[in-house]
């Protein structure tokens, strides 16, 4: 993937690229690729498909996030502007969207998440402890993959000898190359599947509720009414999406970082307390997330003339990586005063999910150099990182 800016052309005098952010490419790529395009214009259009717009400034892109009445959540991807499907909440504005909020607040407030820490741990202890007496692995199967996804099954009360199943689905639905999946059958297969073992578990709750997260979301009212059955798939869809994919990916870049970092791993190892700010460095410096909505008026923004229904892509990279508002942007610097970044997105529908995530990638990284401080990448791979949501696609690691 080049990050050469060549404009195709313009499109109502803004620059337009053969743009499509689903391509894959060398690690790092796509976060240099959004450097050059922010270095070089506050906004363009994407020809790709209908078209759509892409912003580039990271102040607009912070504002469009908060400003939800003009870019709405009722589509968030790119490349479908009237989506047949719905992710609750993300795919909800307000007031709607705050209704499902204020319910799964208590879930996922920092007490309530605070309380989990002893199983995460311990989760966390015994998948690096399989792997100690070993000389190398490759952790994103073995690791960084299994760990949030048994976590998110304890959550949801999913039966763990699913797991391997789920892992199956994951990469199906969002880690597979067009050569791979060249007509999209493997992964409409694995969203089918995804959908009918929700149904069943949605059932299962309603006849035998248990203490878990999908049974106790079974009781709740919005506006006096129970929620509905397609409501409550709507947002296990959603969680499932949410709970086994960003935080493997966040994980892989930091055990990616601090092998190719080996000065930094050492002061982390030696000071732990430097953790929690090199988590918060790691999530700005690699950006991963790539959201976009819909206009729901003519607006300018990043110099984009958008007219109302049009999509807006707006890359938090951007935003997080932008040189007027961090000193050496693309540097992870464990003793940073202050990483006021954007990683978990902005406005109403910034990450509910966003205490859990913070408290399973420093266990993570706190576990893992217990007990394998010194590591590096074994030789030989080519590594790679996905389009849309940027993670690294294998990682070998030696010790």
């Amino acid at each position: 993937m080049s990050t050469t800016l060549e404009p195709e052309g313009t499109h109502k005098g803004v620059p337009t690229y053969s743009f499509d952010n689903r391509e894959d490419g060398p690690v790092l790529s796509h976060q240099e690729r959004w450097d050059a395009f922010a270095g070089a214009h506050s906004g363009f259009r994407s020809s790709i498909s209908q078209g759509y717009w892409v912003v580039t400034d990271g102040e607009a892109v912070q504002r469009a996030l908060q400003d939800w009445e003009t870019f709405s959540s009722a589509s968030v991807t790119a490349l479908n502007p009237d989506p047949t499907f719905l992710w609750i909440p993300e795919m909800l504005d307000p007031p709607l969207h705050t209704d499902w909020r204020r319910l799964l607040g208590s879930e996922f407030s920092p007490k309530a998440i605070a309380a989990r820490e002893p199983e995460i741990r311990q989760v966390a202890v015994e998948l690096i402890d399989d792997l100690c007496g070993r000389d190398g692995a490759e952790v994103l199967d073995e690791f960084a993959r299994r760990f949030p996804t048994l976590i998110f099954m304890r959550l949801m009360g999913l039966p763990e000898k699913d797991l391997d199943r789920f892992l199956d689905w994951v990469d199906s639905m969002l880690h597979l190359s067009f050569e791979e999946d060249p007509d999209h059958s493997r992964q409409m297969s694995a969203m089918q599947a995804v959908s009918a073992y929700f149904e069943e578990q949605i059932a299962l709750r309603r006849a035998h509720p248990r203490d878990d997260l999908l049974s106790r979301a079974m009781t709740w009212e919005i506006d006096g009414e129970p929620i509905s059955d397609r409501d409550m798939h709507a947002f296990c869809i959603l969680m499932f999406q949410a709970g086994f994919d960003t935080v493997p990916i966040a994980i892989g870049w930091a055990l990616y970082h601090f092998a190719t970092h080996p000065e930094q791993r050492s002061a982390i190892v030696a000071d732990p307390s430097l953790i929690g700010m090199s988590v918060e460095e790691i999530l700005r410096v690699y950006s991963f997330v790539v959201p976009a909505r819909k206009a729901t008026r003519d607006v300018e923004v990043g110099g984009c003339p958008v007219k109302s229904g049009e999509m807006v892509m707006l890359p938090l990279a951007v935003s997080n990586r932008d040189p007027e508002r961090y000193e050496n942007p693309l540097e992870v610097d464990p003793h940073r005063s202050t990483s006021n970044h954007i990683a978990f997105g902005s406005g109403p529908h910034r990450c509910l999910g966003s205490h859990l995530a913070r408290l399973e990638l420093n266990v993570a990284v706190q576990e893992w150099h217990k007990r394998i401080p010194d590591y590096r990448i074994a030789a030989g791979q080519d590594l790679e990182q996905t389009g849309n949501m940027y993670g690294v696609k294998s990682l070998r690691l030696e010790w």
